[in-house]
């Protein structure tokens, strides 16, 4: 049987922002995913010029949104209902994050 990890994710609130962010910062990192959400990625403008990208190009492309939409779940998971009204138009999590910084910090 394979060995399984839960993970509890700490409830952002009004006053715990910092403690969040750092245990936010840990898991996202454990899962190999905090590039993503320091650095963003390049998302290509549209399907004509995705269409251009070579082979290796598009396995990166599709890795990094594979991992953006793993934390923007974990994201989801961390915030409360009103919180999670500020984010859901969010398109990537480096946007949600930013979001959540400015507001909460």
């Amino acid at each position: 049987m394979a060995n399984m990890i839960q993970l509890q994710i700490l409830k952002l609130t009004k006053t715990n922002y910092g403690n969040w962010s750092i245990q936010m910062r840990a898991l996202l990192s454990f899962q190999n995913c905090w590039d993503v959400v320091k650095e963003g990625y390049v998302q290509p403008k549209n399907a004509a010029a995705e269409a251009t990208l070579t082979n290796k190009e598009k396995k990166v492309l599709k890795e990094a949104r594979k991992k953006d939409k793993r934390v923007l779940f974990f994201i989801f998971q961390g915030v409360d209902e009103s919180t999670f009204e500020k984010i859901l138009d969010a398109k990537t999590s480096n946007e949600a994050w930013g979001i959540l910084q400015k507001s909460l910090q």
